[in-house]
C-alpha cells in the first residue's frame, strides 16, 4: 500500500511543477447512494471540498415517476442529501460554487425518460415539477443523464424526440436563468451514434458531459477496462472525444467524464488479461456495497494484497487477486485523460465521483486522484494548502463546529472523535453561535490570552496559565 500512495503523490508533485491553468471547468459529481455506504466509504455534505470544485453536481438524486405521468420525484428520502445544510455549509466555507442536480440513470429511467419526451402532455408536467424542485433545493442548474437513447426497445423516435425536449427545456430553464447540461454515452458502437444529434444536442446545452465508461460492462461475460485512453476505438477516451469533438464543433462545451472508481469482476478462469472471460460483477466490497463496483479509497488500503499491473498502450492499471480481477485509475492514467481535455481543448472535466476518491486520507492526502486534475488544468495555488488535518479523541468531546480558542478566523470540526481544522476567507471570523465564518466586524473575537515565547523566563512548566498562547 505504501509504494501504492508513493506513486499518486509523486504524480501530484511532477504535475504541480508544470504550468497549470485555471480556466476549465472542474464539475465534481456527487452520488447521492454515497450516503448509503459504510465505513470509510460513506459519504456526506460535510465531505465535499469546495475548493477544488468549479461545479458540484447531485447524482443518483431525481428521477421520474414510476407511474409515467412525467412528474420528477427524489430517488431516494431528502434527508439523505439535505440542500438546506448544504446550503449552510457553502456559506460556513464561504464559496460561490454552482450546484448542479441531475436526473435520470441507467436502472430504471431510460425507459421513463423515453416515454415522458415522446409525449406533449409529459413534457409539460416534467418542465414544471423541474422547475419547482430547482426552487425548491437552491441548485443553479440540472443535468439530463440519459446514456441510451433508442436502446432496449425504446421509443424509435428517441433521436428526434430527444431533440425537441431540450429545445423546449432550454427555453424553460432559460426564463429561470438555470443551466442545462446534457451527460451522454461517448462510445462510438453503431446504437449509440444512432442515439445522438450531436449538433442539435450541443446547440441547445450549456455543456455535455461525455462518459465513456458504463457501469453494465461488470455484467458483460469478459474483463474490461473501466475508460481506456486508447487502443480501443469504440470506447477509448481519445477516439470518443475526438468525435464530438470532430461533429460538434464547440469544444469548449464538452466536458469528459473521468471516473475515479474502480469497475471489478469475478474471472471465468486464471487468464488475467483484458478480454479474458469472466462471470460477471467482482463480489460486494465491505463499504462501497455494491457488486462490480469499489471507490478508490476503498481499494487502496487493501491494494497491496493484490497483484498489480499497468497497460502502457490504453493507459489502465489493472489488479487482480484469487478470482477477482479490478481496472481502476491511479495517478498516471488520470494525468494522461486530463491532458486529453487540454489538448482537444475542451471545457473541462466530470469528476465521477467526488465521493470515489481517498477522501478519508486513508492511502496519502485527501482527494489524491482530484489533485492530479487540478495539478493539470485547475487552480495550481488551491494545492498549497494542506488538507484538513486529523487529531485524536482528547481534542473532541463532541461532534460540531468550534472556533479555535486562538485565532477566530480559525475553527474546527469534530466528527467521530477525530478534528478537522478549517480556515475563514481572509477578512471572516468564525460565528460559533450561526456555525459559519461571517465578516469579522460582525462577529465578537475575543482575545483574552497571554502570549509566551519559549525561553522567556516569565513563566515555567509549574505556572503556565491556563489561557497561555504559545508563539514562536
Amino acid at each position: 500500500m505504501k509504494l501504492f500512495s508513493i506513486f499518486v503523490l509523486l504524480s501530484v508533485w511532477l504535475l504541480s511543477a508544470q504550468a497549470a491553468k485555471s480556466d476549465y471547468n472542474i464539475f465534481c459529481y456527487w452520488d447521492g447512494q454515497s450516503n448509503m455506504r459504510k465505513y470509510r466509504s460513506v459519504y456526506q455534505y460535510w465531505d465535499v471540498n469546495t475548493k477544488y470544485c468549479t461545479h458540484l453536481v447531485y447524482g443518483s438524486t431525481l428521477g421520474l415517476d414510476p407511474a409515467g405521468s412525467g412528474n420528477v420525484e427524489f430517488e431516494y428520502p431528502e434527508e439523505y442529501i439535505d440542500f438546506n445544510h448544504m446550503a449552510k455549509y457553502k456559506n460556513l466555507k464561504n464559496v460561490q460554487i454552482k450546484s448542479i442536480i441531475s436526473i435520470g440513470n441507467w436502472r430504471d429511467q431510460s425507459s421513463l425518460i423515453s416515454e415522458m419526451i415522446s409525449d406533449t402532455r409529459k413534457r409539460d408536467q416534467f418542465y414544471t415539477s423541474l422547475i419547482g424542485v430547482l426552487y425548491k433545493t437552491g441548485v443553479q442548474g440540472v443535468q439530463i443523464n440519459w446514456q441510451f437513447p433508442a436502446h432496449r426497445h425504446m421509443h424509435s423516435k428517441d433521436r428526434e424526440n430527444f431533440v425537441t425536449f431540450l429545445h423546449e427545456l432550454k427555453i424553460v430553464l432559460d426564463e429561470h436563468k438555470f443551466m442545462l447540461m446534457v451527460a451522454v454515452s461517448a462510445r462510438l458502437d453503431e446504437k449509440t451514434l444512432a442515439a445522438y444529434d450531436i449538433p442539435s444536442i450541443m446547440k441547445y446545452a450549456d455543456f455535455v458531459s461525455l462518459l465513456v465508461h458504463n457501469h453494465q460492462d461488470p455484467y458483460s461475460r469478459q474483463l474490461s477496462y473501466n475508460a481506456p485512453l486508447s487502443g480501443d476505438k469504440l470506447k477509448s477516451v481519445e477516439s470518443c472525444v475526438a468525435h464530438w469533438v470532430k461533429h460538434s464543433k464547440m469544444p469548449s462545451k464538452l466536458l469528459l467524464a473521468i471516473p475515479l472508481f474502480g469497475q471489478t469482476y469475478t474471472m471465468a478462469s486464471s487468464n488475467t488479461t483484458v478480454g479474458s472471460a469472466s462471470k460477471g460483477p467482482g463480489r460486494q466490497q465491505q463499504a462501497s456495497l455494491r457488486p462490480g463496483y469499489t471507490t478508490f479509497g476503498e481499494f487502496c488500503t487493501q491494494s497491496g494484497k493484490w497483484q498489480r499491473k499497468f497497460d502502457n498502450v490504453t493507459q489502465v492499471p489493472y489488479a487482480y487477486k484469487d478470482d477477482q480481477w479490478i481496472s481502476y485509475e491511479d495517478g498516471r492514467s488520470i494525468s494522461a485523460k486530463t491532458h486529453v481535455v487540454e489538448q482537444q481543448h475542451l471545457g473541462g472535466v466530470l469528476v465521477m465521483s467526488l465521493d470515489a476518491d481517498d477522501t478519508q486520507a486513508a492511502c496519502g492526502e485527501r482527494f489524491a486522484l482530484l489533485r492530479v486534475i487540478i495539478s493539470v488544468i485547475g487552480d495550481p495555488d488551491s494545492l498549497t494548502t494542506q488538507a484538513a488535518t486529523t487529531e485524536s479523541t482528547g481534542l473532541c468531546p463532541r461532534d460540531g463546529f468550534f472556533r479555535n480558542m486562538w485565532e477566530c478566523d480559525l475553527y474546527y470540526e469534530c466528527r467521530d472523535t477525530k478534528r478537522f481544522d478549517y480556515e475563514c476567507v481572509k477578512g471572516y471570523y468564525f460565528d460559533e453561535k450561526l456555525g459559519e465564518c461571517q465578516p469579522a466586524s460582525q462577529v465578537e473575537c475575543k482575545q483574552n490570552f497571554v502570549t509566551w515565547r519559549p525561553g522567556q523566563k516569565l513563566y515555567n512548566f509549574k505556572n503556565l496559565p491556563l489561557n497561555l498562547k504559545i508563539v514562536q
